[in-house]
């Protein structure tokens, strides 16, 4: 008898005696009891005996988990750990393990949650359809409630997003699936949280913030967030943090015994460059994506300046506003058409008034130009009769409007960062003054149907850029060139302002007007 099965039967006062003097039903139940036990104690052995997973190409469709040596060591790994995150290649049937994971959470204890997030609510569909497929192929363990006629033993039932296993000794136990959205799972607690094509979801860093405490307790709660990689996401930032607490997963395109070199080459010749996100080879591949970046001529050599614009200077400011994100940039340029970035103001969570404020106090005395922005603040909101645009102006700032078509904006940002081999662009970053604009400009993608504008998501990643798109888009004039014994004489409005500016603003305006005459 293995150790294991006479701790058990110690545990429960159950001696040889006892199991000489059982009848056939309960020898029955002490046998189901006994492979219960077993599979908590072997978490392969339940997912090879019971879990099942779908193979499209296979004449029965339904075929028994026999795990690859990869899956079988993410199994353990996941285990064996509470916070995993795992980046794969594509149809490795990572989600279907994953889901045979939670079908052993929820069947070997009574009393368990598991939420699972998706992209969209049909694919949250799909994952709790997948679950009720583990259970309808494992009859020796558990069934459906409307086939438990003559059956004593665990039952299950299941709607669109939902499933519910029942025990006959505790409590049920429970698997929701949701689709993406801020604060989905905010008000509940789970054993589990899976978040499926993590890097894909809508709002990743709200669902995270709302969602980890869901499983953030001391001493249990378990985390899995698993997907292929995309640019500028949280999935991307969790995996490549150092030191994050992350039991870090990666399953190369190879896992899979079937795919050989051949399979890999066919398979490149049909997808090109966008092999190396679907099916990477090795975690550098992964998080490289090569061939989908919208600014492939950006390098930290040609677009970050070691020193600031020199010579009269003209200043503006340009931003991209939301409650999600406000983004601002302050940007210098010289009588040579030559633009620097010089600040960068990078927050969510602020209101219009707190937001001209900020680009109000943080422009003082530095003779801006012109603030430009977006149309839609322009838009009146309902409640108010006022626009943003109008907040900004009882604060001290008016606002220029600029376009905002998309085309024009990414062309014009293509135009001002263009540098020839050797030098740097027209437009710059003086050195760490804008690390968000840096990263995003330099992480985000082609839109998949638009060739000639950058993707909309990952959305954190468009905020900066958007930023300085107004800026590009309008048409600057380069600073004036003040030449010295500039005769220009003065109007009379000209004179007024000068006597009722401060000293820095009076230096602004001689620099734009020449000494008064």
């Amino acid at each position: 008898m293995e150790k294991w099965v006479r701790d058990y039967l110690d545990g429960r006062g159950i001696t040889n005696e006892h199991i000489q003097n059982m009848t056939e039903i309960e020898l029955m139940h002490l046998s189901r009891d006994l492979e219960y036990e077993h599979c908590r104690n072997d978490i392969a052995y339940y997912v090879r005996t019971y879990c099942v997973y779908e193979d499209q190409d296979a004449d029965e469709r339904i075929q028994p988990f026999n795990m690859w040596d990869a899956q079988e060591e993410a199994l353990k790994s996941i285990h064996e750990h509470r916070r995993n995150i795992i980046l794969k290649a594509r149809q490795l049937g990572i989600t279907w393990l994953v889901v045979s994971y939670a079908s052993s959470i929820l069947l070997l204890r009574s009393g368990r949650s598991v939420i699972g997030l998706s992209r969209t609510e049909d694919e949250a569909v799909e994952l709790v359809r997948r679950l009720a497929v583990e259970f309808e192929n494992m009859p020796q363990l558990i069934r459906h409630k409307k086939n438990a006629v003559g059956w004593n033993g665990i039952t299950y039932e299941n709607l669109a997003m939902s499933l519910t296993v029942y025990h006959q000794d505790g409590q049920p136990s429970v698997f929701k699936a949701f689709p993406s959205a801020p604060g989905s799972v905010r008000s509940f607690t789970a054993d589990l949280l899976i978040f499926d094509e993590w890097a894909y979801q809508q709002w990743a860093d709200q669902i995270w913030t709302s969602a980890l405490p869901a499983v953030n307790r001391p001493n249990g709660g378990k985390f899995i967030g698993l997907s292929t990689n995309q640019r500028g996401t949280l999935f991307e930032n969790k995996f490549t943090e150092k030191d994050n607490g992350f039991n870090k997963i990666f399953i190369p395109w190879m896992a899979d015994p079937r795919r050989d070199e051949e399979w890999y080459e066919r398979t490149r010749l049909d997808m090109g460059g966008d092999i190396t996100q679907e099916y990477p080879a090795t975690v550098e591949e992964a998080l490289s994506v090569a061939g989908g970046a919208f600014f492939p001529e950006i390098t930290r050599a040609s677009f970050i300046s070691k020193k600031p614009l020199e010579g009269i200077l003209k200043r503006y400011v340009a931003f991209d506003y939301g409650f999600d994100m406000f983004a601002c940039y302050w940007i210098q340029i010289d009588s040579n058409y030559h633009a620097q970035i010089y600040r960068e103001y990078y927050e969510p969570n602020l209101n219009a008034m707190q937001a001209a404020d900020i680009v109000r106090d943080l422009s003082s005395g530095e003779g801006i130009e012109l603030y430009l922005a977006p149309p839609d603040l322009w838009n009146r909101q309902s409640a108010t009769g006022k626009s943003t645009a109008d907040v900004f102006h009882e604060h001290g700032v008016d606002l220029v409007k600029v376009d905002n078509n998309m085309f024009n904006g990414c062309m014009r940002i293509k135009e001002w960062v263009y540098a020839k081999e050797g030098e740097q662009s027209r437009l710059t970053i003086l050195d760490n003054c804008a690390p968000n604009l840096f990263d995003s400009i330099t992480k985000i993608q082609v839109d998949d149907k638009k060739p000639n504008v950058y993707a909309k998501m990952p959305h954190n990643l468009t905020h900066a850029v958007d930023g300085i798109r107004y800026f590009c888009v309008y048409w600057t004039l380069p600073a004036d060139v003040i030449k010295s014994g500039n005769t220009k004489k003065w109007t009379d409005d000209m004179w007024e302002d000068y006597k009722n500016a401060n000293e820095s603003d009076r230096r602004y305006l001689i620099e734009r007007w020449g000494e008064p005459k």
